[in-house]
């Protein structure tokens, strides 16, 4: 029988925690990494650098049916385009596209690091130094990229942690990269409810994978530092994989 991850969402999900910054011009925009499906493009913005740089790529949300890889356009975390850090934003098939089969789905996603790996030359991207982000539907695919497939991914960043992640817990392994989770959401919010966050912190420390969960106040996860931005944490979370060996 042909295995099925089932994961619920409603059918249209807001982008979190995207702050709108200047919009700053894509290098490569609807590179295809996959012939599979039309919606299997991305985009690239490369920072300017003589050295490979690192790499951030990030999945968009919208429950697996909605959402687009535009919507990182603007995204605070492109200011590190100057400071020598790469993106890429990565579109996929929706789940009516793949035949209601999430697992499909997900190891599909799994390409475009392929992709983005063989292309390393072309694109001047250190393969040692690339990190996975994502919101909602993009969270549930962070997680399993990083820890169900061996892509060598090196830090994660999934945020608002998603009513699917019990399917993902068991993919959680002791040797994979570690993880700064960040859910906005309070008790009321079923799809996005901060104990997600929570049971994906919990079932790191069980392994001993490193996991910074932040949260709202009484939601069992940390609280922002005064005056910090998510976005500048999860940078400094990234650069300080990027310098640990790997395993």
């Amino acid at each position: 029988m042909k295995e099925r991850i089932l994961f619920i969402f409603p059918i249209f999900c807001l982008s979190a925690i995207y702050i709108r910054a200047e919009s700053m011009d894509r290098t490569h925009s609807d590179l295809r990494y996959s012939e599979e499906y039309d919606r299997s493009k991305l985009d690239l913005w490369l920072a300017e650098s003589k050295k490979p740089t690192p790499l951030i790529v990030n999945f968009h949300g919208g429950g697996f049916r909605n959402g687009d890889k535009r919507s990182f356009q603007g995204n605070s975390m492109l200011q590190n385009l100057s400071r020598g850090v790469s993106f890429a934003s990565v579109n996929y098939p929706f789940i009516d596209q793949v035949g209601g089969d999430h697992r499909t789905l997900l190891k599909h996603c799994a390409e475009s690091i392929r992709f983005l790996k063989k292309n390393a030359d072309k694109y001047n991207i250190d393969v040692d130094r690339i990190s996975i982000m994502g919101n909602s539907a993009g969270a549930l695919i962070t997680g399993y990229l990083g820890h169900a497939e061996r892509l060598g991914i090196r830090s994660l960043f999934p945020i608002q942690q998603a009513k699917g992640t019990p399917h993902l817990i068991p993919y959680i392994r002791a040797d994979g990269p570690p993880i700064i989770v960040y859910n906005r959401s309070g008790l009321n919010d079923e799809v996005h409810h901060p104990k997600y966050a929570v049971m994906l912190r919990t079932r790191c420390e069980e392994l001993g994978v490193k996991c910074i969960g932040y949260g709202v106040e009484n939601s069992g996860l940390k609280s922002l530092p005064k005056g910090k931005n998510i976005n500048d944490l999860a940078m400094k979370f990234f650069k300080k994989s990027w310098k640990t060996p790997k395993k």
